[in-house]
């Protein structure tokens, strides 16, 4: 019985193992071509869908839902969570380009523009950070050539540009 269980569970797709911890990671890449920042963000998707369900007020969210569905309701959580912000106080968010499901997480793009200057700028990173007290958010910068690493947490939702 319990081989049947096994085999049941290996073969059934929708099956995926639970993690024990929260976590994503953001990956900032500066295009010297465009000025521009290319951001790639990776999340566990049962964490995401559980996390739009919620931004949705309680109505499901898949990532296999039809995109014209899923990707506003991801664009619009993102602009809430992850923002760059000049001295000014202006906010620069990032233009949504897509999702991407890879095993048991989701990629999802965006472009921030007219990046060349970013001195004394502050990175807003609260991604998830409503739904778990565990999340922690690692964000990789390489800008133009030099990489950086800040970590978001419970503690940290703000942190300057490290350039």
């Amino acid at each position: 019985m319990l081989r049947i269980l096994l085999i049941f569970c290996f073969l059934n797709t929708n099956w995926s193992p639970k993690h024990d911890f929260h976590t994503s990671l953001t990956e900032i890449n500066f295009n010297p071509k465009t000025g521009s920042l290319e951001l790639s963000v990776r999340v566990f998707t049962d964490d995401l869908e559980l996390t739009l369900t919620n931004f949705n007020k309680g109505k499901l969210v898949k990532i296999e839902d039809p995109e014209a569905t899923v990707d506003p309701l991801i664009e619009q959580y993102i602009r809430k969570n992850l923002a760059l912000i000049s001295p000014g106080k202006e906010v620069k968010f990032g233009k949504f380009y897509g999702k991407e499901k890879e095993a048991d997480a989701t990629w999802i793009y965006l472009e921030i523009f007219d990046c060349k200057q970013l001195k004394n700028f502050t990175l807003y990173n609260t991604i998830m950070q409503e739904m778990f007290e565990d999340q922690t958010n690692l964000v990789n910068i390489i800008y133009p050539a030099q990489k950086k690493t800040i970590v978001f947490d419970s503690e940290t939702k703000v942190s300057p540009w490290p350039f």
